[in-house]
């Protein structure tokens, strides 16, 4: 891959093609912890180009957003950053998230659902010929709908059960640091139906679950979504959700008990206080890993086993060592761990190993996967879900390693805690060896 790759964290994408296509997001470091929210957030640093990367050349095209006839609020709302985002089939839409706008002369969580024919929005980015007829302008290309329950930031988005699911998140209006900001986590579960013939986009039928909300349980951002098939569950009923970790509690802590997020989008966790039963297994915690950072899901039909491999990130713990310590300062580590998800509903957290050992200009340790996102081969089998199918790939590559895929971008910071951020350009291919 070539230096010139765009930096981006925080960023929403597709594929179509065998390329990338990547929207909105930062191209700085962490944010600032100061009074002053431009400091903090400076605009200028929000990402106003569409990407497309051809990961197997390393060739790319970008484009400005604003090279159309876009209104200034369209163009603050697709240059937003940790949106939600869901792909079906060549169309990648794209929810909410936080950026500054021009309309309120301030910053905001944006209410709008953008939909992206991601063959057409390559062409426009690369200037190619084949666009229909009178959409050659990139506001033409987009089809836009808004409502209140689209206004989240920090939540992750998937469909289960042609219900698209945004799970948790938060509504944050004005600046980050400024004393007049107004920050409300979701604590729910939001689910809709999309409906888009192509030329209008809207959603029906919307649901908010639980209806009252729960902070005590939900009150949570910026973490891992699982996709799972429960091989225990009906055909029609297999495939749900799990959300992992996230910060904050109502005491700043991180969540460490999963969310089972059923196919009618109703959220459940267990109480961690639990005391062990013979009937069911133990209450897990998960203890690494917490914040959102890149994930590959993996579907193991022959143990009825789900996978999330989640790539460093932010943590509670990291190992050092063979000993495994507690940090409540929450530091930007390397380790790479599983979270399984076993046949009886059970949970075990597995470590796996270490990114690669990458360095800045000034010989420092980099700390990756906050924030980046993971993009599997087209050739790569996946579940109904868009899980990496273990069974289907053994089927074809016996236990030879095979490369699935990559992770590109997020933060990469020189430091556990206090150190410089910048958002990364890096990609990193994932092999993995069936067994």
């Amino acid at each position: 891959m070539p230096r010139l790759l765009p930096t981006l964290q925080s960023y929403t994408a597709g594929q179509s093609q065998g390329l990338w296509v990547l929207i909105g997001g930062r191209t700085n470091g962490m944010h600032g912890f100061t009074d002053d929210p431009l400091a903090n957030f400076p605009p200028r640093y929000q990402n106003k180009h569409i990407w497309v990367i051809d990961p197997v050349t390393g060739r790319r095209w970008s484009r400005r957003i604003n090279d159309s006839s876009l209104t200034r609020h369209q163009v603050d709302a697709l240059s937003s950053f940790a949106a939600q985002s869901v792909q079906i089939n060549d169309t990648l839409y794209v929810v909410g998230g936080y950026g500054f706008s021009r309309r309120k002369n301030d910053f905001t969580t944006f209410t709008t659902m953008t939909a992206y024919d991601l063959g057409d929005i390559i062409k426009w980015v690369r200037r190619e010929a084949g666009l229909p007829p009178g959409k050659e302008d990139l506001a033409n290309l987009i089809r836009q709908t808004s409502h209140g329950v689209l206004q989240v930031t920090g939540g992750q988005m998937m469909m289960v059960e042609g219900r698209a699911v945004i799970a948790f998140g938060q509504m944050f209006d004005g600046g980050y640091g400024s004393p007049n900001f107004n920050q409300v986590y979701t604590t729910q579960v939001r689910s809709f139906r999309i409906v888009d013939n192509g030329t209008t986009l809207g959603i029906e039928d919307a649901r908010r679950r639980p209806v009252q909300p729960n902070p005590n349980d939900y009150r949570r951002r910026d973490y891992n979504l699982m996709p799972v098939i429960d091989q225990t569950r009906p055909p029609g009923q297999a495939a749900h959700a799990v959300a992992l970790a996230g910060v904050f509690t109502l005491t700043d802590g991180m969540f460490t008990v999963p969310v089972e997020i059923s196919g009618n989008a109703v959220p459940s966790m267990r109480d961690p206080t639990e005391p062990p039963s013979s009937g069911k297994p133990p209450v897990f915690m998960q203890a690494m890993n917490g914040y959102d950072c890149a994930l590959l899901p993996i579907f193991d039909s022959a143990k009825g086993e789900n996978h999330a491999v989640l790539f460093g990130g932010i943590s509670y713990v990291y190992r050092q060592g063979t000993e495994f310590v507690e940090d409540t300062s929450f530091p930007f580590i390397n380790d790479i761990t599983a979270v399984v998800r076993q046949i009886d509903g059970g949970y075990r957290q597995v470590w796996l190993g270490r990114f690669p050992n990458v360095r800045s200009a000034d010989k420092k340790r980099l700390h990756l996967g906050a924030e980046a996102l993971v993009f599997l081969k087209p050739s790569t089998p996946v579940t109904a879900n868009g899980m990496l199918d273990l069974t289907a790939l053994k089927a074809q590559h016996g236990t030879e390693p095979v490369t699935v895929g990559w992770i590109f971008g997020g933060i990469a910071s020189d430091s556990p805690n206090g150190g410089t951020t910048v958002a990364s350009n890096l990609v990193f291919e994932i092999v993995v060896t069936p067994r």
